[in-house]
């Protein structure tokens, strides 16, 4: 694929992105404040506790669509399902049913995920390493844009308009993101469904792939045991502001979308011109490397004084890293791999693993609460536990990651050739 396309392919799927995100942006926090009003920022490791059930259903349902339908009416599909799901969900708000907060809340949570990592995959498969090192970065920069927007388009409206309208406006940003994405396959067409050479990928969901990849199984637990520390970090920074908002969700719902605005805003500069910068001078290790150790000095700066303003810049440096930097990082990795890789064992990955360290977190929080044990008093403690082994999994992960890659390009010229 020449340059040029490669770049009208990267540019049309962060165009996607950056409406799916300015859509979530409004819904993440709405959905979060109305949830914690229905039942209590006490409730929230409960709900949290049944994603990974949720999700994995949805990636069975996802699977078996890619393998109907392709990488192209999959996606229109989930889109439109997502936006017809919250639009639902909107009206029956609008009757002040409390169960469906929660329903809200665990698709806003799947959701995202699914589309955005669907967009990724398209981008990996259509763009070659070196140019994805350059590109990654200012992908996500204009992905970035339409969160930044987002959240501060909540922060704007959620007062005047309402908590409950912000979940309409998440539906209606979908729109464009359906006509962008169908726009960008008709253009490009589907990529190429490389075979794999020696065994079948394992079903819909490719699990079969992690028994011969070491790499793919090194990221899944790098992902899973991140997002026990974004689980830990959110559910305590969700309590101080119940705390400090009590009695107070329009006001609540505006000054967490001023956080995330913010969060966003800030992101652009990673985005743009940090993460550029370092994947083009740093080794893949280090780049891996800088993450959870920026992360190890703000959790332990919050644990020796947990207010809203430390956890809260705790919070905010693991979700803009998160946004950028390890993005960017993380698609690279995926680039070389067979279809099945791309498509299947990456949405595992970033879709079942991100919700699922986050649900399974939230589980053991359920029992060990049930039981009398005090757990959120050490929340933060338990986020600084997780960055350790963070760390500690970067090294096996990175130590051979280039020679993983060169066999899956071999393997898959192989499968080719035969």
């Amino acid at each position: 694929m020449k340059l040029s396309r490669e770049l009208q392919v990267a540019g049309m799927m962060a165009a996607c992105a950056f409406f799916t995100l300015a859509g979530y942006e409004f819904i993440r926090s709405a959905s979060t404040v109305l949830f914690k009003r229905a039942y209590g920022a006490d409730s929230l490791p409960v709900v949290m506790a049944v994603m990974p059930v949720v999700v994995f259903l949805g990636l069975m349902v996802y699977g078996r669509t890619l393998s109907r339908f392709g990488p192209r009416r999959t996606l229109m599909y989930s889109t439109s399902a997502s936006a017809l799901i919250i639009l639902a969900c909107y009206f029956v708000i609008l009757t002040s049913n409390k169960p469906v907060t929660a329903i809200l809340y665990l698709v806003k949570e799947f959701y995202i995920v699914l589309l955005i990592e669907q967009y990724w995959s398209y981008i990996n498969s259509s763009l070659k390493r070196d140019t994805a090192r350059r590109v990654n970065g200012p992908i996500t920069g204009i992905a970035g844009i339409g969160g930044a927007a987002g959240g501060w388009g909540l922060a704007l409206l959620a007062e005047p308009m309402g908590t409950e309208a912000m979940v309409l406006i998440a539906s209606l940003a979908l729109i464009p993101a359906i006509l962008i994405g169908n726009l960008t396959y008709a253009l490009h067409g589907e990529p190429e469904v490389t075979p794999e050479p020696k065994q079948e990928s394992g079903g819909p969901m490719g699990l079969r792939l992690f028994l011969s990849n070491r790499v793919l199984r090194y990221l899944l637990a790098i992902v899973f045991t991140s997002q026990i520390v974004s689980a830990v970090l959110d559910l305590k920074f969700q309590s101080l502001l119940s705390i400090e908002y009590a009695g107070e969700t329009d006001k609540e719902a505006a000054f967490q979308g001023w956080f995330f605005g913010t969060l966003s805003s800030s992101v652009l500069v990673l985005q743009f011109i940090l993460v550029p910068a370092l994947m083009s001078v740093l080794s893949l290790r280090l780049v891996h490397i800088l993450m959870p150790l920026i992360h190890v000095t703000a959790i332990t700066v919050a644990i020796i004084d947990p207010t809203v303003l430390t956890v809260g810049v705790a919070f905010f440096l693991f979700k803009a890293f998160d946004y950028s930097m390890f993005r960017a990082a993380k698609e690279v990795l995926y680039i070389p791999f067979s279809f099945d890789v791309r498509y299947r064992a990456k949405e595992v990955i970033d879709v079942f693993g991100y919700r699922a360290g986050k649900g399974v977190s939230s589980a053991a929080i359920v029992f060990l609460q049930r039981v009398g044990v005090g757990i959120s008093g050490l929340y933060l403690q338990i986020a600084l536990a997780c960055v350790a082994l963070w760390l500690v999994l970067i090294f096996p992960l990175t130590a051979s990651t280039d020679e993983a890659a060169r066999a899956a390009a071999e393997e898959c010229a192989r499968g080719e050739a035969d």
